[in-house]
C-alpha cells in the first residue's frame, strides 16, 4: 500500500501542477474580479470569526449567494458543481448521501446521522432530510473539509456545509426573480429587507419551484418529475448597540414534488424461483437516454414533506473587555410522507412508501475572547435531543419474494431517542507575526435508546408466514405474530418489538501549524482526530440481529495546505495534500437470510484509508473576465473487510475502493462581463464538470458500476450597470450527457437513478 500511495501521489501531484498551470480544470472558492482587474477577497466564519479565507489553515470552499445563483446551484445536489471532492447521492429511501473526499455514510434510514454536517447559521441541521431548503437567500455557503467537531455543534468525520442566509438590513431593499425553462418549470423567488425602528430590522424571503416533468413512462407515455416545492424565511434582528444583537430565525419548506423514477438496467431474482413475473422479466432497459423510465400507472408517486424551524441567536459584546458571549437555540421538526416505485417496471415488484417525523431541539452557549495577547480562545457547550419516527411500507407483491413466501406487504417501524451533550475547547495563538499555533478540544456523550420490528401489514399474511415457521422452530413459543403485529424473531423465536440502547463517548481534536512568510502566502498544516455517531437502522428485519448498530466511526486526517495569491492579487493558488486513517467506517450492508433472501444490515468497516491532492485556482488575467477551476484527486481503500455483496455472495473486500467516491473530480469555469454601453453590461460564462467513474457498492461488480461523465453549462444575458435588474438566458448540461449517481439491486431489479437531462431557460432579475 505503501508503494502504491507514493506512486498515487507523485503521479497527482504532476498532473495537478499540469492542470493548474495549463488552465485545464480546477476551481476555487468563489470569486470575483473587481474593478481593478484583482480578486475580491472573500471572508469567512469557518473558525467561528470573521476572517479573510486566505488566512484560514484549513481547506474551505466558499461561495456568495450572487455566485450560487449564477452557476445554477439551486439545491444541495448541485454543489457537486462547485465544491472541489464533493459527490451527492439520492437512495431508493429518498433520504440523500453527501460525500466529501470519499468519507460518507450510505444510509438510508431517516435517523442515519451523517458524515457531513449540515447548518444554517451555525445551527445544525442534524438530519440530511432536513437541508432541502437550506439554499434560500444567502449570503455565502461555506464547506469545510475533513473532520469538524471543535468549532460546530455536530460531530462530523467528512466535513460541514454552513449556509449563511442574508442578514436584515438597515435600509430598504428588495428584489424579485422569474425563471422559466425546459418541461414548462417555472420559478419565482424574492426578498424584502427593511428597517422597522432604530433598534429592529427585518428580512423575508421566498421561493417557489413548479412544473418540470421530463421523465416519461415508456409503458403509457405518462410525466413524472414536477415540482411543488415552496420555501420561506423571516428574520428579525434587534440590535439596540454594535456590542449587542438578538436574532430570530423562522424557517419554513414544503415539498409536494414528484418523486423521480428509477431506469431498470437488468433483473437478479431476490429468491430463487422458476420464472420472474414477465413485467420484470421483459421489462424496458434503459438505454442511454435520461428520460426514459418505466413505472407503475396511476399509483402517485409523489412526496408531501414539511419542515418548519425556529431559532433565537443572541451576541453579546464587550460585557467585559475582549469577551463575547454566544447563545443559539433552535428547534425543529420534518414530516414526511413519500410513495415511491423503485424497481423500474410496471410490476409492483419494489414500491415503498416512507413516512416518520422528526423533533429536534438544540442549544449552544460559548465565551471567546481576544483578552489575551496574541491569543484567541473560545469556550462553551453544545446539548441537543431528537426523536424521531421512522416508517416504511414495503410493497412486494409482484416479487420473487410474493410468490415464494406468499405475503406482498411488510411494515418496518423503529422510534429513536437521541441525546447528545457536548463541551469544546478552541484557540490559536500567534508566536510570532508570521507564524500561529492552534488548536481545539470536544468531549461528546451521546445515548440513544431503540426501539423498532418489521410488522404484518395488517392483511394478515406476513404473520401467517411468521407463525408457521415458528411452528417449525419453536412451537413453544409464548410470542405469536398476529395482524398488524411485530413479526422479527428474536434469539429464541419468540416475536415482539426490538429494544435496545447505544451509550458512546468520544474526544474529537484538532492541532495545526500555519506560517506566513508574506502577506500573499500561508503555508499550513494540520491533524485532527473526528467522530461520527453510531446508528441503529430502520430495515426489514427477519431477526432482531439485524437491528445491531453501527458502533460511532473515528477519522485521524493529516493535511499539509498553501494558499498564494499572486500577480498582483489576479491570481489564487490554492492546494493541500490529505492522509485519513478511517476506523469503523458505517456501511449499509446485506446479509443472505436463508429464508427471505437478501436483507440488509449495517456494518462496520475496521479499517480503511483515504489518500488525496486537491488544487484550486482562481485567474483574473484581464478586468471583468474570471476564470475558476478545480482538480481533486483521491485514493480510497478498504483493509481487512468480508461481507456480503448486494447479490447475497459473500467476499472478500479488502483492497476494494469506497462507493460513490470518484478517484478524479475536476472543473473549470469561466465569466466574462463587459460594458455594452453606459447603462448595459453584457455577461457570459460557462462551466465543465468532470467525475470519473465510481460504482454504487463496496463490491467489484460491472453491474454496479458508475461511469464516467462530463458536463457543460452555459449561461449569457444582459444586466443594467446599476444593478437594477438582470436577463439570463441558461443552459444546463447542453450536451445532453447521459449519466448517472446511483446504481443498486432493488428486490429483483437493477436499477440506476439518471441524471436530468439537457435543459434550457430564462431568469429575469429586478431590484428595487
Amino acid at each position: 500500500m505503501l508503494h502504491r500511495s507514493k506512486k498515487f501521489y507523485k503521479s497527482m501531484i504532476v498532473s495537478a501542477i499540469a492542470i493548474g498551470f495549463c488552465g485545464s480544470p480546477a476551481w476555487a472558492a468563489g470569486s470575483d474580479s473587481k474593478g481593478d482587474g484583482g480578486i475580491e477577497e472573500i471572508v469567512v466564519t469557518a473558525q467561528k470569526r470573521e476572517q479573510s479565507l486566505n488566512d484560514v489553515g484549513m481547506s474551505v470552499s466558499a461561495l456568495t449567494g450572487e455566485q450560487l445563483a449564477n452557476q445554477g446551484v439551486a439545491d444541495a445536489a448541485d454543489l457537486v458543481k462547485v465544491i472541489p471532492g464533493f459527490s451527492f447521492t439520492p437512495t431508493q429511501f429518498g433520504a440523500p448521501v453527501y460525500t466529501i473526499r470519499g468519507v460518507g455514510f450510505n444510509e438510508s434510514s431517516l435517523s442515519g446521522s451523517p458524515t457531513v454536517s449540515v447548518y444554517v447559521d451555525e445551527v445544525s441541521l442534524p438530519f440530511p432530510v432536513m437541508a432541502r431548503g437550506a439554499i434560500l437567500d444567502l449570503e455565502r455557503v461555506e464547506v469545510l473539509k475533513g473532520p469538524q467537531g471543535t468549532l460546530f455543534g455536530q460531530n462530523s468525520t467528512g466535513g460541514a456545509i454552513n449556509y449563511i442566509a442574508a442578514k436584515p438590513t438597515r435600509e430598504f431593499e428588495a428584489g424579485i426573480g422569474l425563471s422559466y425553462g425546459s418541461f414548462d418549470a417555472k420559478s419565482v423567488d424574492g426578498f424584502v429587507s427593511a428597517p422597522i425602528s432604530n433598534d429592529w430590522a427585518f428580512r423575508t424571503a421566498f421561493k417557489s419551484d413548479q412544473g418540470g416533468a421530463w421523465q416519461k413512462n415508456t409503458a403509457n407515455g405518462e410525466s413524472l418529475g414536477n415540482k411543488d416545492f415552496v420555501a420561506g424565511r423571516v428574520l428579525f434582528e434587534y440590535a439596540p448597540s454594535a456590542s449587542f444583537k438578538v436574532g430570530f430565525n423562522l424557517n419554513t419548506w414544503r415539498d409536494r414534488s414528484d418523486i423521480q423514477a428509477p431506469q431498470f438496467i437488468g433483473a437478479f431474482a431476490a429468491m430463487p424461483v422458476p420464472a420472474l413475473d414477465s413485467r420484470v422479466a421483459n421489462a424496458v432497459v434503459a438505454n442511454n437516454d435520461a428520460r426514459v423510465a418505466t413505472w407503475g400507472p396511476g399509483n402517485g408517486f409523489k412526496r408531501d414533506n414539511t419542515f418548519d424551524q425556529a431559532s433565537i441567536r443572541v451576541d453579546a459584546k464587550n460585557f467585559s473587555p475582549g469577551l463575547t458571549f454566544t447563545s443559539i437555540t433552535s428547534s425543529q421538526k420534518f414530516q414526511r410522507n413519500e410513495l415511491m416505485d423503485t424497481d423500474g417496471t410496471t410490476a409492483t415488484n419494489l414500491h415503498i412508501g416512507t413516512g416518520g417525523d422528526i423533533n429536534s431541539f438544540s442549544q449552544e452557549f460559548r465565551l471567546s475572547g481576544d483578552n489575551i495577547d496574541k491569543l484567541h480562545w473560545m469556550i462553551g457547550g453544545n446539548y441537543g435531543k431528537d426523536a424521531i419516527v421512522d416508517t416504511q411500507r414495503i410493497i412486494l407483491k409482484d416479487s420473487s419474494v410474493g410468490a415464494v413466501l406468499g405475503f406482498g406487504e411488510a411494515d418496518n417501524y423503529s422510534k429513536q431517542d437521541i441525546k447528545t451533550t457536548a463541551i469544546f475547547v478552541n484557540g490559536d495563538y500567534s508566536l510570532s507575526d508570521h507564524v500561529s499555533i492552534e488548536g481545539g478540544m470536544r468531549h461528546t456523550q451521546s445515548d440513544r435508546e431503540f426501539e423498532g420490528c418489521t410488522k404484518d401489514s395488517g392483511a394478515g399474511d406476513l404473520s401467517a408466514v411468521i407463525s408457521y415457521l415458528q411452528g417449525l422452530v419453536n412451537p413453544a413459543a409464548t410470542s405469536r405474530p398476529v395482524p398488524g403485529g411485530c413479526a422479527t424473531f428474536n434469539s429464541t423465536y419468540n416475536v415482539g418489538m426490538f429494544n435496545s440502547s447505544l451509550s458512546e463517548k468520544n474526544t474529537s481534536w484538532r492541532t495545526g501549524l500555519n506560517w506566513k512568510p508574506s502577506p500573499q502566502t500561508l503555508l499550513y498544516g494540520n491533524v485532527s482526530k473526528g467522530f461520527k455517531s453510531g446508528n441503529f437502522p430502520t430495515l426489514s428485519a427477519s431477526t432482531t440481529a439485524q437491528f445491531a448498530p453501527a458502533v460511532q466511526e473515528e477519522l485521524l486526517a493529516r493535511e499539509i495546505g498553501f494558499k498564494l495569491s499572486l500577480d498582483d492579487r489576479k491570481v489564487q493558488l490554492n492546494g493541500a495534500l490529505f492522509n485519513y486513517d478511517y476506523v469503523n467506517k458505517q456501511l449499509r450492508g446485506r446479509i443472505q437470510d436463508p429464508i427471505f433472501g437478501q436483507l440488509e444490515t449495517l456494518v462496520n468497516i475496521p479499517k480503511s484509508v483515504v489518500n488525496g491532492i486537491e488544487l484550486q485556482l482562481t485567474w483574473a488575467p484581464v478586468r471583468g473576465l474570471v476564470i475558476n477551476g478545480s482538480a481533486t484527486a483521491i485514493l480510497t481503500e478498504v483493509k481487512n473487510f468480508i461481507g456480503f455483496d448486494q447479490f447475497g455472495v459473500q467476499k472478500d473486500m479488502t483492497g476494494n475502493a469506497f462507493p460513490y467516491s470518484p478517484k478524479y473530480q475536476a472543473s473549470l469555469g469561466a465569466d466574462h462581463l463587459w460594458k455594452h454601453s453606459e447603462s448595459i453590461n453584457a455577461f457570459f460564462g460557462a462551466n465543465v464538470t468532470y467525475r470519473s467513474e465510481t460504482k454504487g457498492g463496496i463490491e467489484n461488480d460491472p453491474r454496479l458500476a458508475i461511469d464516467a461523465y462530463s458536463t457543460v453549462d452555459l449561461r449569457g444575458g444582459i444586466e443594467a450597470s446599476s444593478g437594477a435588474w438582470k436577463l439570463s438566458l441558461w443552459g444546463k448540461n447542453v450536451g445532453n450527457t447521459y449519466y448517472w449517481n446511483n446504481v443498486l439491486h432493488a428486490e429483483d431489479t437493477i436499477i440506476r437513478y439518471a441524471g436530468t437531462p439537457a435543459s434550457y431557460g430564462v431568469t429575469f432579475q429586478y431590484k428595487f
